[in-house]
């Protein structure tokens, strides 16, 4: 693969070399730098990991004077890039360089579900502690926690992350929205109703998302499309959301309903999940027995992907409907 050799080590000497470089910024090399991250990112929306390892290096190379959060939020950039690139010790390299500049929380908790991956289950447990430490009253923060350690068949030890979580002090809207989000991961859907009910009372449009959830759950369907309604006429919902929501219509049987959920989500100026929302539009259509738009999608999907197995497989099946 390119790109792969000392990868965190050039990420570390750019952190290094910005802190201490004064006065050598300039205009253009900050906007060359700007064109690089977004050529990056696109690469990576795209599933291009190899270029966008690249072009991330090349935005970290126009850095001069003080280390700004830029940076730091390109090498961030480079370390997703590399983990989907399955260059793990890469990866990890560009981690430790981010945690040598900065303590911080994300890159402590990203650098553990890393761990896991490479099968180091200690070294994981030990960053999630230590992302904690970093940022104890970010309820996201524990709930990744306890997702990430229930993928690994360790639901039980991620309950104490989110008993952690219920116990934070706190009585606004949105630490309602939080709790009522950990009641429900407990089982504690009652109080999950209650908490959410009130976040959504008190114009927290975003409770809405897991207020839904929780009706869904409950069996209540009527409630559930009520609330993603009213979070989706919010204006605040992200492609991420629309993928949810559309995969949960597909669930109910409703595809016309999911095809609209995933379109809207690629019509979105930042489409980090392009990827995911592409694959389940053309499940959705299948389903829906719309074959011809299933293969026209899929014919599109492959264009930007197509090193996907399952994918190509799906086109030799829909070729034959």
């Amino acid at each position: 693969m390119k790109n792969r050799k000392n990868a965190g080590l050039r990420c570390v000497m750019v952190l290094t070399a910005a802190c201490l470089m004064m006065g050598c910024g300039s205009k253009k090399k900050e906007e060359a730098q700007e064109k690089y991250r977004q050529y990056g990112i696109t690469c990576l929306e795209n599933g291009d990991y190899d270029e966008a390892v690249e072009a991330f290096q090349k935005a970290l190379n126009q850095s001069g004077g003080k280390i700004q959060k830029k940076e730091a939020d390109i090498c961030f950039y480079k370390a997703e890039a590399q983990y989907l690139n399955g260059a793990y010790e890469d990866a990890l390299e560009t981690y430790n360089a981010l945690i040598e500049y900065d303590q911080n929380a994300e890159a402590y908790y990203l650098r553990g579900n890393l761990y896991f991956q490479m099968g180091d289950s200690e070294k994981a447990i030990s960053d999630f502690g230590a992302a904690v430490a970093q940022d104890k009253g970010n309820y996201e923060l524990y709930i990744g926690i306890y997702e990430s350690l229930a993928a690994h068949d360790m639901a039980e030890e991620g309950q104490y992350y989110l008993n952690e979580a219920l116990n934070q002090k706190g009585d606004k809207a949105e630490d309602h929205m939080q709790k009522g989000r950990i009641s429900f991961l407990l089982g504690d859907t009652q109080n999950a109703v209650s908490l959410l009910t009130e976040a959504v009372e008190e114009d927290y449009t975003e409770a809405n998302f897991y207020l839904a959830e929780v009706y869904e759950a409950l069996g209540d369907k009527e409630q559930a499309d009520a609330c993603f309604q009213a979070y989706l006429d919010s204006g605040i919902a992200d492609s991420v959301d629309l993928c949810e929501m559309g995969k949960r219509q597909m669930e109910n049987g409703d595809y016309a309903h999911a095809i609209t959920y995933f379109s809207t989500g690629l019509e979105m100026e930042e489409v980090p999940n392009r990827q995911a929302l592409m694959k389940n539009m053309v499940i959705a259509y299948e389903k829906s027995g719309d074959f011809a738009s299933a293969r026209k999608e899929l014919e599109s999907y492959l264009e930007l992907y197509p090193s996907d197995e399952d994918a190509q497989r799906e086109q030799t099946f829909l070729e034959t409907r």
